[in-house]
């Protein structure tokens, strides 16, 4: 790849003035999820740090099954680059914009409609390079599944909203794309859903999406030919010719669902539950995804009772679109993950160079313990 795309230097010097002087950097790329990290906007005093003239995929060896790529490289990009070698990467990211940067889709750790039956970005995240708060570049992990020497602090990038550091280039397990797919659709109840996709759980057959949304199942298999019209015929539902679109709308969160203006008092939320766990009972719209582990909410309850309801089922609720009425973004984390959220931040970022909102500042950590 052309090395005029490499700013490994020059984005490590810009962090290293930032920690002299004293000032605070927003790590953005392609801007199409900004509101994810900075829901709020910015402070007066943060400075944008840009990262998307550092892109290009530095290795690509499918016989390896690894990829490895900057991170300001759009990830509609890499996904071509993918596609011409018929590989894919096992978690399915989002491709809100083809702006969307690779360096972004980890920051936001999130996975797509996949994630259940091949693995999750964290999962697929064999090594990475970054800059860390006093501009030094460091490299951890590498491009094995058997790496593992040392704490993995690859995998903690995987969701950091940009407050460990700055992300240069990842690695990634990748894994060969299916050579045949089905989409398939029949009318279900939500409760009928859940049990049934449990159940579907315990077999074998080839599912790479489970998905629930106004009183629809829809329902998607990949691999061998052979073994996706018998899983198909055996499922007995109905073909969906609007397949496709369905899943890439569910993986780009481009459906009507998300997109759709919230009216006054109504807030979008993204739950994670474990997928077995029975409809909630509470009011709003539902769109269900994972088998049921990962839902989607558009409700005017309020935050209190829809972080209570997911508590005692054991899972946790992030406010994705809406006003927040003071409640916090992220789900409230347990006194001890913040403590050592903390910790590791202190450890890769001692003078909070990064300006990460939502994440536990390194100032509230008990550096003497």
């Amino acid at each position: 790849m052309p090395s005029d795309h490499d700013q490994s230097a020059t984005l490590a010097e810009r962090i290293r003035s930032a920690a002299i002087a004293g000032h605070r950097l927003a790590l953005v790329g392609g801007g199409s999820q900004r509101d994810l990290s900075f829901p709020e906007g910015f402070e007066a005093d943060v400075q944008r740090l840009e990262i998307s003239g550092h892109h290009g995929i530095v290795h690509l060896a499918p016989s390896e099954l690894v990829v490895t790529v900057r991170a300001g490289t759009p990830v509609s990009e890499l996904q071509a680059a993918l596609d011409a070698v018929d590989m894919m990467l096992p978690f399915e990211p989002a491709m809100p914009t083809p702006s969307s940067t690779v360096g972004g889709m980890v920051a936001l750790g999130l996975s797509g409609p996949r994630r259940p039956w091949t693995a999750s970005l964290r999962d697929a995240l064999l090594g990475i390079r970054i800059v860390n708060g006093q501009g030094e570049i460091l490299r951890f992990g590498g491009e094995v599944m058997k790496n593992v020497a040392g704490f993995d602090v690859s995998r903690l990038m995987a969701g950091s909203l940009g407050g460990l550091g700055l992300i240069l280039e990842a690695s990634f397990k990748l894994l060969p794309a299916p050579p045949y797919q089905a989409w398939l659709r029949q009318t279900t109840p939500a409760d009928a859903f859940i049990e049934q996709a449990r159940d579907w759980g315990r077999t074998v057959l080839p599912f790479s999406g489970l998905a629930w949304a106004e009183g629809v199942t829809h329902i998607r298999l990949g691999g061998g030919q052979e073994a996706v019209q018998e899983a198909a015929e055996r499922l007995g539902a109905e073909p969906d010719t609007e397949g496709p679109a369905f899943w890439a709308g569910l993986r780009d969160r481009h459906l009507p669902f998300f997109t759709s203006t919230l009216v006054p008092g109504k807030r979008l939320w993204r739950l994670s539950l474990p997928p077995a766990t029975p409809p909630l009972g509470l009011r709003g719209e539902w769109l269900l995804n994972w088998g049921g582990g990962e839902r989607w909410l558009r409700s005017d309850a309020t935050p209190e009772a829809v972080r209570a309801a997911v508590e005692a089922a054991g899972g946790h609720a992030r406010l994705w679109a809406g006003n927040p009425s003071g409640a916090a973004w992220l789900h409230p984390r347990p006194a001890a993950h913040a403590r050592l959220e903390g910790q590791v931040r202190a450890a890769l970022d001692p003078d909070g160079v990064f300006y990460a909102p939502l994440v536990t500042p390194p100032t509230l950590t008990d550096r003497a313990g």
